[in-house]
């Protein structure tokens, strides 16, 4: 692969777009850091396999992966084929469509909490909806959460009520001491604790999650999985599948629809019947595209063994990640596991130097690495070439002791 070339078609494009748009994305976490202006692309104009072109016709090795819903690989054939097909009959109608059947049979099957599934598009969305379901079921207001669950979730910035905050508290990830705490203060008063797993001590949930098992049921509350990040990348059946700790409800979404827009919660019967009365409901949310895409998804994921190689391509990419950092002293390191693993810099601000290297080189790295389906070995070892080249060129700086 050749050397990226400069990204000024990228740069003149994000100044017309800062005009009319915030930020000039759509997500926070794709805009562009000023400090990188001479090699960050602002733009992608497709993408192939595990590779990405730019706008300015430099080609990358992506391990963004669009923040995460590419588990299968850009331009995957099964799932883009199925989407063309499902167009040719139409998006989105006056009624259900019967993939929105299909597709829920499909993910009761898979998914060990789901008895009853509905859809909407993005992650947050549904986690919200999971959360008004919780209280519903509960007759309770109080909500302890873990972890990132989108915008719509995140109570400490600006623009959220003081009466809408005070219903949540926000704790700690990996111990179930400040849960039990809550839990004593308010014993009859928390619906639900809503809980995403942490990347970087991700196998802290051996212990913590069934300790939050043990404490909901104690307390007659509800346990929420945000499954949307592993779901379909740490297995199937995300972290309960793997953990083998059973949610009543979950949110899943990215990785289910390979990059089409979709998302579901999902959870005891009983609990998702409530929507009739809670009223949850969107226009869009059993558009067919996305459940086609989903539906060539899952079946994929049934041939092939996805989920085997994402595990084997990101701990190839860790193990010798690790090697390149023992050669030239680098303070850097993975952490968690190599599906999801978290990449660490210390100082963190080494990880900026580190992007300018890497985005040099051909390589799109980000703060989570996830390996797709569509790497290959002979990729990650042309990406663990550029970081070689990428730490070596750091090293000459002297920005390692």
């Amino acid at each position: 692969m050749s050397a990226p070339h400069a990204v000024h078609k990228s740069w003149a494009l994000h100044d017309r777009a800062v005009e009319v748009i915030p930020l000039a994305t759509q997500t926070h976490s794709k805009a562009p850091r000023e400090e990188l202006r001479e090699v960050e692309p602002c733009y992608l104009a497709r993408g192939q396999g595990c590779r990405v072109f730019d706008v300015d016709g430099n080609e990358y090795i992506d391990f963004r992966n669009a923040l995460g819903p590419i588990t299968l690989g850009y331009r995957f054939p099964d799932v883009d084929d199925a989407v063309r097909r499902q167009l040719d009959s139409g998006i989105v109608f006056s009624y259900p469509h019967p993939l929105e059947v299909e597709v829920a049979e499909r993910l009761v099957e898979i998914i060990p909490c789901a008895e009853s599934v509905r859809f909407l598009k993005t992650g947050g969305e549904a986690m919200a909806a999971s959360h008004r379901l919780a209280r519903a079921f509960t007759g309770r207001d109080l909500l302890l959460t873990c972890g990132y669950h989108g915008w719509l979730n995140t109570m400490s910035r600006p623009g959220v009520p003081e009466a809408i905050r005070s219903v949540y508290s926000d704790l700690p990830w990996g111990d179930p001491a400040p849960f039990v705490e809550a839990f004593e203060r308010q014993p009859d008063g928390i619906a639900a604790v809503s809980v995403a797993c942490s990347y970087a001590d991700l196998e802290q949930g051996r212990e913590f999650l069934p300790a939050l098992r043990s404490i909901t049921q104690r307390y007659g509350a509800l346990l929420i999985y945000d499954e949307i990040v592993t779901g379909f990348r740490l297995r199937r059946g995300g972290a309960q599948e793997y953990f083998g700790v059973i949610p009543d409800l979950a949110v899943f979404a990215k990785g289910v629809s390979n990059g089409m827009p979709l998302s579901c919660y999902l959870g005891r019967r009983d609990i998702m019947q409530r929507v009739e009365d809670v009223v949850i409901s969107s226009t869009f949310g059993g558009d067919a595209l996305s459940l086609a895409a989903a539906a060539a998804t899952i079946e994929v994921y049934e041939r092939e063994d996805v989920i085997g190689t994402l595990w084997a391509r990101g701990r190839q990419l860790h193990e010798g990640f690790t090697v390149l950092c023992e050669r030239f002293g680098a303070p850097a390191r993975f952490e968690g596991v190599s599906p999801l693993g978290q990449l660490c810099f210390d100082p963190p601000e080494l990880f900026l130097r580190f992007n300018a290297e890497l985005l040099r080189r051909g390589v799109i790295p980000y703060q989570v690495c996830y390996p797709s389906f569509s790497h290959a070995e002979a990729d990650i070892d042309e990406a663990l070439a550029a970081m070689s080249e990428a730490l070596a060129a750091m090293r000459e700086d002297g920005l390692f002791d």
